[in-house]
């Protein structure tokens, strides 16, 4: 069988990841000190698809650490409704792996008109909204072939938790950034297949996690959906008994994700109440191997790799094309 594009370029991430945490990691410092100077009052992002799980992330980071409130804008305000937008003492962050959808830089020229700093993090810097922002922070993830991101994901999400611990000045989670290519190589090594028998079987999923777990999570979902056809949607672990508890029934699957922080006893409390509701329940780090991550701020991105592993061959044995899902393009371009 042909290996996926998709495949190779999940094969990538630990040398894109080293490549970010040691050669390139400049740019991040600097950016990082930067912020330390400029002292924002709140960040305002703006992002789709599998970059909005990206932002989700960075918006705990952020919040936990420094407690500055991170806000999401829906592209259409500008784009649709036209609105002026008063951003001043804002950072506007743009976070894209193309940087060529309309909307985001209509929303991006529309923050800067409201003062607010525009910073842009892309996989391809010569794009519509790296050319337009103030500051482009580049993921280095390389050129990404599959419809389905993986590798860009993971940049992004390195990136941001770069900036992060420049930011904040954490020693810990910056020598932690460090270790994180080895770990993520026996990231890949775990074996997920035990679970695609059950998720392949299911009507409906719920992805799950808390606190940056979250991002991952989302992420889960989309891949599901973009990758593999399968109805999956992602809640948070306390959310989901508000309600969408009560759809767990026969055929009905739920993968859940741990941080290995304050967060895992909700999370943990939502796995067992969902497989008494009847769900199959599949949680990291119980019934699904995971690596032991260099800090829990960074098991997101490493729970991340072995799934992607994991959605890889489940696509393939649903007979299914990661490549080129059926009507998705690479580059999707919204107004």
């Amino acid at each position: 069988m042909t290996e996926t594009n998709m495949l190779r370029e999940i094969r990538e991430i630990p040398s894109i990841v080293e490549r970010q945490v040691n050669s390139e990691a400049t740019i991040y410092r600097e950016m990082g000190e930067r912020m330390r100077r400029d002292r924002p009052r709140f960040v305002v992002s703006c992002a789709r698809g599998s970059s909005d799980q990206a932002v989700t992330y960075f918006k705990y980071l952020l919040e936990t650490r420094l407690g500055i409130p991170v806000a999401s804008i829906g592209p259409s305000v500008a784009s649709v409704y036209k609105a002026k937008l008063n951003l001043e003492g804002a950072v506007f962050l743009t976070v894209s792996q193309s940087g060529g959808s309309p909307d985001l830089v209509s929303l991006q020229a529309a923050a800067g008109a409201g003062r607010a700093h525009t910073l842009a993090l892309l996989n391809t810097t010569n794009s519509p909204v790296g050319k337009a922002a103030e500051t482009v922070l580049p993921m280095f993830a390389g050129q990404e072939r599959a419809v389905a991101a993986t590798k860009s994901l993971i940049a992004s999400l390195v990136a941001l938790a770069s900036l992060a611990a420049h930011w904040s000045e954490d020693d810990d989670l910056l020598a932690a950034l460090k270790r994180l290519p080895g770990v993520l190589v026996k990231a890949l090594e775990c074996d997920w297949s035990h679970a695609e028998t059950s998720m392949a079987a299911a009507q409906s999923l719920y992805t799950i996690g808390r606190g940056p777990g979250l991002a991952a999570a989302g992420e889960a979902a989309l891949k599901l959906k973009e990758t593999c056809r399968l109805h999956a949607e992602a809640y948070s672990a306390a959310e989901v008994r508000h309600g969408p508890i009560a759809l767990a029934r026969d055929r009905f699957a739920a993968l859940l994700f741990t941080n290995g922080d304050d967060a895992d006893a909700s999370t943990v409390d939502a796995a067992r109440r969902l497989e008494a509701a009847g769900a199959r329940v599949f949680v990291t780090g119980e019934n699904l191997p995971t690596v032991v991550s260099p800090s829990p701020v960074l098991t997101p991105i490493c729970h991340l790799a072995t799934f992607y592993r994991f959605v890889e061959g489940l696509s393939v044995s649903l007979g299914e094309n990661p490549d080129a899902p059926a009507l998705l393009r690479k580059v999707t371009e919204t107004t």
